[in-house]
Formats: structure tokens, C-alpha cells, sequence
């Protein structure tokens, strides 16, 4: 009892006591439960409440020309995104949104509607536009930096590039054929978020791991070189489309593989017409396939250069004729190849057989794909001999009714200026990661198609091909600047699937070459299709493409011609420690200038196309855009 106070009070102490006690032994209880019985389960509801696991996209691998060029990098881009949950008046911030962006508010409006965490508004802005973002200050707007691919040389070798899409996936060309290996390995890192969930990063965060480098055997200058040439060509003769495509001889290096029309891979209209025809498409070659069958003739030795037949301009093979575009009563061998005559290779390959001329064919590769790094490559079509009658024996001959790509064709070539070795052609030199491992290298082990004796003799009649004089070979009009080369035009009417019958008015005009010709260095294959202009033979339409490119390319790889062509395209014996300046660009022509201690006079812009040494010394360069 406590004297002084009075019962009721006391009870109401008691009470109360009795309340808070009870009231402590359940918040006890309650923080038991939460911290020992249900602690796991409440530990991973914070956790996921205030921490986030932070994904950083890894850029993509670059992909570099054979000189260690840029043709596809990755760079920092700004892109807009939204947590609608966040947005405090949809309708008023897809208005804003739209100001700044040039968009449809109402669009906007249905993005930010939504009960979600995350939308993106739109990607790859421009920088001002990022920065006029950010300054507005929307609730629930945010501007986020991500990957963006860049193709530096716009257009140039864009069909052999591709491309990758916003999200860094490769749909065509290397990007998508080395896609796995440019891929790189996003770095994920846990970060807090503040009360508005608001990312704020952990410290420590690890850099993502961009892909590898893609090296390719592309020479950006020899690629301009062609494209420039076969543009060129295509838009002169009013034609559809062409290809041409540049190997070096006796290593299979894709130096230049152009389309026209080309595409900027930068560039989302020109998209769709991005074609890489030298593996994607086939076609029926035309004389172009001379080369090929008298050699396998050669080979087997049913003939020798000098075996002689009777042409006369028409040969009759059951109810189907045969015919020459020229009349020569009598032909060697060496002579149907100078000549291009259908009726001498039609007799060649009779007498050869179907069976060893299907087994040659095929040796050079056609029928089957290279294997070259490129997604889409045909096979072309070469049917199985038990099949042929003798008209397939003598169309097939000259280049109807088999179909083959340009890459084919290159190779093939390249394995007669090989001394009959061929080589599987790459597009690839190495993929290397970014520790120095090397992941990829090419292997193009040389198989024998021919003996070296068919191969030289291959190349002797080619030579002639070139010939002037009152039986001139096919390509007596073209002159390859510095250089003896060899070669083979074509002229094939195109077939019409609809008709089923070929077309009298639609052509393809082809010419291969091998530069130069005492020693090649490369294999040149040259396709237009369709030329509407006023001519239509390969040695008038694709020869000049040939003869350019075989010039230009030689002379920047620095191989050494002869003393006229040397003289008039300023390569003289005093003069060539000034070496190539075609394809560079202005910048870098005058620092190789400096560093050689060459004086030099520029004339236009873009990349240089052109060079000559004055008499004073002076290189004189002409640039072209």
C-alpha cells in the first residue's frame, strides 16, 4: 500500500503497467517473428525492394580492313526511356516529349500510359536532343547511354560489312557471320535505389567486355579503287546492277569485293538494297567458262594449244545449232581461247567427254561453295554429268546451262595464275579478342585443279587475249596501264524464266583477268548485268573495269610494271620511293607526303584516284570524291 494514495489511482497505475507490458511482450514477439521466424523471407523483400542488378551492354568488336582501317566500330549513344509508374501527368509529359523529340504525343501518350517499369521513348538521339531532355527535368524521363554501331566508311564494302541491329545484333554480312565473336560480354554489377527507385551505382562497377576484333583481307583502298570503277561502268552502259571482286593470288585474300548498287549501312532507307552478289547470287557466265574447260582438256590431254579444228561459224548438235559471233574457218586451241569461239569449245569439250569435263568443272571449285566468311553463299548449279546430252556437253562448254558466283569464278583463276593450285578464297584474316588470343584464323591448304604445264599454257593463251593485229583476241581494245595481264571476256544472253527461252535484248557482260601476267598478283572478276547502252560485250562493257582495277591496284601494292605504263601514270624508276598515294584521303596523303619528305600538289577532294611525278619532282594527286 503507498500511504497518501487513493485506491482508484493506484488500480489505474496498475493498469496501465499491465497495458505497456503487454504491449511491449507483443512488439517483442513481433520483432522475433520478423527478424528470427520470417527474417530470411523479409531480408530478400528489402533486397529487392532497394538493390538492382545492373546490366551494362558490352559494345561490339570492331571490324578492320587489311591495314588496320576502321569499316565497323562501336560508339556511345544517348536514348530516351521512361518508367511510367513515375510519370506524374501522362498526357502533359507525351506533349513535352513530343516538342522535344519531333514525335506523335499520342503515341507517347500510350507508352507512358502503361503499368510499367521501364519503356524506351526512343533510341539513339542525337546529343542535342539528349541534352534538351535532360534539361526539361520529367519525372519518370530518363536519357541512359548504350552501344551504337558505326560504319565510317559509309557505303564502302557495306555489302560485305552488313550491318547490326539497334540491339547490336548482326543481320547480314560479317556482322552476322562473325556475330557470336564480335558479341561482348555485358558486365552486370548489384547498385541501391533510392526511394523513388532511383538507381544509384555501387562502387567498384566493372567495365562491360566489348567483343573481338573482326581483321578482314578488304584493303579499303583497293575496295574504292573497284566500286569506283564498276559504279562507274554500271551507270555508262545503262546497266542494272554489278559485281566485281578482287583476290590475291596464292593466299585466297578477298582484297575488294564491290556491288552496285552499293549501300550505307548507316543509312535505314538504303537497307534493303544491300546485296553482296559476288557470293549471293549466280549466274550463267558465257565465254567466261573457256577458261575452265580447255583447261581441264589440257589437262587430260585430248589437245594441245596447237591442236587445230575446223570452226566455220556454226556447229549443228542435233536439232540445236551452236554458233560464233565471228567467222574463222580454222582455229587452234590457243586461237578459240584468243577468239572466244563457242563452236571450238563446244568441239573441245565433245571430244573431252562429259565426264571429264563435269570432274574439271568441279575440281575448280563449281558446283560447291568456297566457304568463304559470308552468310548467303550460293553453290551455283552444276548438274550431274549422267544427265547431259551432248548440246549440255557444248553449252556448258562456253558457259550455258551452268551457273556460278563471281567469288567462284575469282578463285578459279587464281588457281590458273597459281600454276594450277587452288586456295579456298577468306574474307577473314584473324579474329583476335582483346587479351591478343587469336579465336579465328582462315587455313586455305593449295589442292592441285591442274598441272603447272596446263596452267602456263592457261596463261600464254590468255595473254593473247590482249593481241592487236588482223586476228586480234577479244580484249584488243582494252590497255591496262603499266602492265602485260591475261584475260577472258564474256557475253551471255540472260535466260527468261517466263519465256523459257533466252532473251535476244538482256545480257551479261563478264571479263577475268590475272595481273600481271609474267608473275599474277591478282585475280580481277568483273559481272554487269544487263547493259542497255550501246554495247553489250564483256571485253567492251566489263573490260574497262578490269583494265582499271588490275592499273590501280598494282600500282598501290607496288608491284613493278613496265617502263611506258610506269612513266605515264608517274611511276617511274627515280620517282617510285614516293610509293602510293591512291585511296588515301587528303589528311593522310599529306602526312605520308611529310614522313617521306615527298613534295606533292593536290588537286579536287576526297580520296586520291589518280598520281603523277612532274619533271620537277613533284608528285602531282588528283582526289575524287
Amino acid at each position: 500500500m503507498t500511504p497518501g494514495v487513493p485506491r482508484a489511482a493506484r488500480v489505474r497505475a496498475y493498469l496501465t503497467g499491465l497495458v505497456i507490458a503487454v504491449g511491449l511482450g507483443g512488439v517483442a514477439m513481433r520483432a522475433w517473428a520478423l527478424q528470427v521466424d520470417d527474417g530470411e523471407r523479409y531480408r530478400a523483400l528489402a533486397d529487392r525492394q532497394h538493390a538492382s542488378r545492373v546490366e551494362i551492354p558490352a559494345p561490339r568488336g570492331d571490324v578492320l580492313d587489311a591495314q588496320g582501317r576502321p569499316l565497323a566500330v562501336s560508339a556511345d549513344a544517348e536514348s530516351i526511356w521512361a518508367n511510367p509508374r513515375e510519370v506524374r501527368d501522362v498526357a502533359a509529359t507525351a506533349d513535352q516529349l513530343a516538342a522535344l523529340l519531333g514525335g506523335d504525343a499520342q503515341l507517347l501518350e500510350a507508352k507512358l500510359g502503361g503499368d510499367h517499369k521501364f519503356v524506351w521513348i526512343e533510341r539513339h538521339v542525337a546529343p542535342e536532343v539528349a541534352r534538351r531532355v535532360r534539361d526539361a527535368k520529367l519525372a519518370g524521363i530518363e536519357v541512359a547511354r548504350e552501344p551504337r554501331r558505326w560504319y565510317p566508311a559509309r557505303s564502302l564494302a557495306g555489302a560485305v560489312i552488313g550491318r547490326a541491329d539497334i540491339d547490336g545484333n548482326g543481320v547480314d554480312g560479317i556482322e552476322l557471320a562473325m556475330n557470336d565473336m564480335l558479341t561482348g560480354r555485358a558486365s552486370a554489377t548489384r547498385a541501391l535505389r533510392d526511394a523513388r527507385g532511383r538507381t544509384m551505382l555501387a562502387e567498384g562497377l566493372a567495365d562491360a567486355e566489348p567483343g573481338a576484333t573482326v581483321h578482314l583481307s578488304i584493303d579499303r583502298s583497293i575496295q574504292a579503287m573497284t566500286e569506283d570503277a564498276l559504279a562507274t561502268a554500271v551507270t555508262s552502259n545503262q546497266a542494272k546492277s554489278g559485281v566485281a571482286v578482287v583476290l590475291e593470288v596464292g593466299t585466297g585474300r578477298v582484297l575488294a569485293a564491290a556491288s552496285t548498287p552499293a549501300y550505307d549501312p548507316n543509312d535505314a532507307s538504303e537497307r534493303a538494297t544491300g546485296r553482296d552478289r559476288a557470293v549471293v547470287d549466280a549466274y550463267e557466265p558465257g565465254s567466261v567458262m573457256k577458261i575452265f574447260s580447255v583447261a581441264a582438256a589440257l589437262d587430260a590431254g585430248v589437245v594441245t594449244p596447237d591442236t587445230e579444228f575446223e570452226i566455220k561459224g556454226e556447229l549443228r548438235i542435233g536439232p540445236n545449232v551452236v554458233h560464233d559471233h565471228e567467222f574463222d574457218a580454222y582455229l587452234t586451241v590457243g586461237g578459240i581461247i584468243k577468239r572466244s569461239s563457242n563452236v571450238g569449245a563446244a568441239k573441245i569439250a565433245l571430244r573431252l567427254g562429259r565426264d571429264k569435263l563435269h570432274d574439271g568443272l568441279a575440281r575448280f571449285g563449281f558446283g560447291a561453295k568456297t566457304g568463304v566468311e559470308l552468310p548467303g553463299e550460293r553453290s551455283g548449279n552444276l548438274r550431274e554429268a549422267a544427265h547431259w546430252r551432248d548440246i549440255d556437253v557444248a553449252s556448258i562448254a562456253h558457259g550455258i546451262g551452268i551457273t556460278v558466283t563471281p567469288l567462284q569464278v575469282a578463285a578459279a583463276v587464281a588457281a590458273i595464275g597459281d600454276h594450277g593450285m587452288y586456295r579456298a578464297p577468306h574474307v577473314v584474316d584473324s579474329v583476335i579478342d582483346g587479351d591478343g588470343t587469336v579465336l579465328y584464323r582462315p587455313e586455305s591448304p593449295a589442292r592441285r585443279v591442274v598441272s603447272e604445264q596446263t596452267a602456263q599454257q592457261m596463261m600464254t593463251m590468255l595473254e593473247s587475249v590482249f593481241d592487236k593485229g588482223p586476228q586480234p583476241g577479244t580484249a584488243s581494245e582494252l590497255h591496262v596501264d603499266g602492265y602485260r595481264c591475261a584475260g577472258k571476256t564474256g557475253t551471255a544472253h540472260k535466260y527468261d524464266a517466263e519465256t523459257k527461252t533466252y532473251a535476244n535484248d538482256r545480257y551479261l557482260a563478264s571479263f577475268a583477268g590475272l595481273a600481271p601476267a609474267d608473275h599474277p598478283r591478282i585475280a580481277v572478276v568483273v559481272m554487269v548485268d544487263e547493259p542497255s547502252g550501246a554495247d553489250y560485250y564483256g571485253g567492251k562493257v566489263a573490260g574497262p573495269v578490269f583494265a582499271t582495277v588490275a592499273s590501280a591496284a598494282l600500282k598501290y601494292l607496288g608491284v613493278r610494271g613496265e617502263g611506258a605504263g610506269l612513266q605515264a601514270s608517274g611511276f617511274r624508276p627515280e620517282a617510285e620511293a614516293a610509293g602510293s598515294f591512291i585511296g588515301l584521303g587528303m589528311a593522310k596523303a599529306i602526312e605520308v607526303a611529310r614522313e617521306k619528305h615527298v613534295a606533292i600538289e593536290i588537286s579536287g577532294s576526297g580520296r586520291v584516284v589518280a598520281q603523277e611525278v612532274g619533271a620537277n619532282g613533284v608528285v602531282r594527286l588528283k582526289l575524287k570524291m
